[in-house]
């Protein structure tokens, strides 16, 4: 008997704005030189099962000793200035709205009680990240659309663009009928997603790149695994390239080691292809800063 399968969220999605395909030969011949992106990151405090988190049953996580406990995490927000497009968030943060009020957020019943919601740290939510910086919010770039990377959407406003990577609301599982409801209410009132555009790259290093700006400061790799439209984010700051793996990689030693995440993934085989392609990225570009999902 064939499984019920659900799309992540029935909210309506569009190719976006901006943004083109280009080769990552093409990107990577830019990256390595000084770019006008300001980039800070915040961080949210927060725990989960070290078996989402990672693979523990890794030949290389056996010998280290690693076994079941609950990891110290953290949920973060990127916030990302350009000189002449202006401000913009990579994933949301956390807000204090979800946090104290879940059932008034939207939150479904599974999640408020399997989520971890009560863990999550708002000394620094969404809202006062973006009070802040101190002028209008242009625009939330999304790894993908999972709880804890949408756990600032009620603190962004209802007409901010939203962009994710190719297909990323219309991929199909069973266990997103326990997040569909919740995802669709955080949504509700917005525009379109507006999806990152890709094409096969043919150089076989990385799955597709996207010039955001068009103008080599800011680009989207396709990254599936974790999600199906899963991307991840390398910004070009005067002080060199500064890589967000999103959830490709969670924690600090799996990426040291090369250890794919555990249950936190959709596909394994993808997950781990994509791992690596951004390591042997970042071992190309030794000057690349690499933030990770949820480990500095």
């Amino acid at each position: 008997m064939k499984l019920l399968t659900f799309k992540a969220t029935t909210h309506s999605a569009k190719s976006a704005r901006f943004g083109a395909p280009i080769s990552a030969a093409a990107m990577e011949a830019r990256i390595d030189e000084p770019g006008p992106i300001e980039l800070k990151t915040v961080g949210a405090n927060w725990e989960a099962p070290i078996t989402g988190l990672l693979n523990i049953k890794h030949p290389k996580a056996v010998a280290a000793g690693i076994t079941d406990r609950k990891e110290p995490i953290k949920i973060y927000a990127h916030v990302l200035r350009h000189p002449a497009y202006g401000f913009f968030l990579v994933d949301t943060g956390v807000s204090r709205k979800l946090v104290e009020d879940p059932v008034g957020a939207g939150v479904g019943m599974m999640l408020r009680k399997f989520g971890g919601i009560e863990k999550m740290d708002t000394q620094q939510a969404t809202a006062d990240i973006i009070a802040a910086e101190g002028v209008p919010l242009n625009g939330v770039f999304m790894t993908h659309l999972h709880l804890d990377h949408v756990s600032g959407l009620p603190d962004i406003p209802k007409d901010v663009p939203i962009y994710t990577g190719a297909d990323e609301a219309e991929a199909s599982l069973f266990l997103n009928l326990f997040a569909q409801g919740t995802y669709n209410h955080l949504l509700a009132g917005r525009p379109p997603l507006e999806e990152l555009q890709f094409e096969k790259d043919l150089g076989g290093k990385l799955e597709g790149v996207n010039d955001v700006f068009g103008d080599g400061s800011f680009f989207a790799i396709q990254t599936p695994g974790h999600t199906t439209g899963h991307v991840s984010y390398i910004a070009c700051t005067p002080t060199g390239p500064v890589l967000m793996t999103g959830d490709v990689c969670h924690t600090r030693w799996g990426w040291d080691n090369g250890v794919e995440p555990g249950t936190y993934m959709q596909e394994r085989e993808p997950s781990i292809k994509s791992l690596l392609a951004l390591k042997a990225l970042s071992e190309r570009h030794p000057n690349m800063i690499v933030k990770l999902g949820h480990q500095e």
